[in-house]
């Protein structure tokens, strides 16, 4: 087979009529913006996709014009439907007349884009997203969550730039209560394509720092519906609904809920409305504490009321069965006292007439005690008369015999029978056992006494 060489315009030439030939008249196409620009003659340029249904990888790319005189008719007629501007992340229906120009090459020329089309598939998708959260059982998870009474600890996801933010800084800087609030910004994406990844990124180091919050507030100002439709992603939805905080909305939405609203704790409207809402909770729950305080003062004062009402009725009754009481004491006691009176004066009667009879026993008995013990009494004295006159008598011989050994003993008369009496220093010598020689010995006689001095002993053992 002859080898055909074409050149590069032949090539493109037969590129287009083939082109042509197959796709006579315009096409309907469904396929994703990726990029969106308009330059200053108003002539539009895209970048359609299309992803993989289950990896999300663009499988596809196409760039596409709408010129301008076409470009107003068809982005103000898709704006007034479906109420947001054609941008990046839309899923459109288009009519398109497929071109292939020999020195641009391939090109669509976009006539006419179905609003519709993209309500529909917007609507499907969030549609989706809700019911895979429901299967779940995630959708109202961080509902079941217990918002603090005073949330004065938050974590803000937003932009710093974004003027939703500064509001709401304004806000609660401003309050008219002049409470003070703890927050700190985790800095995200609020628009474009890297919006819900950076919120999640955002989330996930609040989750780390949880015990350091009372809450999360995800907050942004208004913008273009189609730049809030990132709020309905799948992924970015769950995170929220698996916060171990309460997390509260103010995305900017007019008319619409996104799904991450549906998720959150409670979703308000602007970022001004979650300030406002965070100060009327405290506000509330100051009030609550003032009323609170308030009752308790009317009720310790009618409880007073009450117990001192009580204790006066009480001490009246008191005072008056207290009388009573004694009344009937009383008159019970003079009674008893009537009784004892009567009694006692019995009692005394017949004691004393006890006594009577017992004095007399006690006299008569006294009267024959005393004539007995006078009768012994001179029995006794008779008797110790008639002894003592024996005694002395017996006393008078004894006296007579001893006076006569008395006699008989006396010194005396041994002197006048001629013996001595001897004496040593004083002493009676009886023995020749008491002397020595050379003692000094005195002799009584009966006319005189005699000094001597022993010269000589002899015992009449020696003999």
């Amino acid at each position: 087979m002859e080898n055909v060489s074409l050149s590069l315009a032949e090539l493109n030439n037969h590129i287009r009529d083939i082109l042509e030939a197959n796709f006579p008249e315009q096409i309907w196409l469904i396929a994703e913006i990726s990029e969106l620009n308009v330059n200053s003659k108003g002539h539009c340029y895209i970048d359609f996709i299309e992803r993989d249904e289950l990896t999300k990888k663009i499988i596809a790319r196409q760039r596409a014009t709408i010129w301008a005189f076409q470009y107003r008719l068809i982005s103000g007629h898709f704006e007034s439907i479906a109420r947001q501007p054609l941008a990046p992340g839309m899923k459109v229906l288009v009519s398109v007349q497929v071109k292939y120009h020999v020195l641009y090459g391939l090109s669509l020329n976009v006539t006419d884009i179905d609003p519709a089309y993209t309500l529909g598939e917007q609507a499907r998708h969030r549609e989706a997203v809700i019911k895979q959260l429901e299967e779940e059982g995630v959708l109202e998870m961080n509902k079941g969550l217990d918002l603090v009474k005073v949330p004065q600890r938050l974590a803000v996801i937003s932009s710093e730039t974004a003027a939703g933010y500064g509001d709401f800084i304004n806000h609660m800087e401003q309050n008219p209560y002049g409470y003070h609030f703890h927050i700190e910004l985790f800095q995200s994406y609020m628009q474009g394509e890297n919006t819900a990844s950076s919120i999640i990124d955002a989330l996930s180091q609040i989750y780390d720092m949880e015990h350091e919050f009372d809450a999360v507030l995800l907050i942004r100002g208004g913008g273009a519906k189609a730049e809030l439709s990132v709020f309905d992603d799948y992924d970015l939805s769950f995170m929220i609904s698996q916060s171990p905080l309460p997390v509260l909305t103010g995305i900017g939405h007019e008319r619409d809920e996104s799904v991450a609203d549906m998720v959150a704790w409670q979703a308000f409207k602007t970022p001004t409305a979650v300030a406002d809402f965070l100060i009327e909770r405290i506000a509330n729950f100051d009030y609550a504490l003032d009323e609170i305080t308030r009752k308790m003062h009317i009720l310790v004062r009618n409880t007073m009321d009450k117990a001192s009402s009580r204790l006066e009725k009480q001490e009246y009754q008191i005072s008056g069965m207290t009388k009573y009481i004694l009344q009937k004491e009383t008159s019970g006691l003079n009674e008893v006292s009537g009784q004892l009176s009567y009694a006692l004066k019995r009692f005394l009667y017949m004691k004393d007439r006890q006594l009577d009879q017992l004095a007399d026993e006690v006299k008569n008995k006294s009267y024959w005690f005393i004539n007995t013990q006078k009768l012994k009494s001179d029995e006794l004295f008779k008797s110790l008369k008639l002894s003592k006159t024996k005694f002395l008598t017996a006393c008078q011989h004894k006296l007579e015999i001893l006076e006569a050994k008395a006699q008989s003993n006396d010194p005396s008369r041994l002197l006048k029978s001629g013996y001595g009496y001897i004496t040593k220093q004083g002493k009676r010598v009886s023995s020749v056992s008491e002397l020595n020689v050379s003692d000094n010995i005195r002799i009584a006689f009966k006319d005189g006494q005699a000094e001597a001095s022993v010269t000589d002993i002899k015992s009449h053992k020696e003999d």
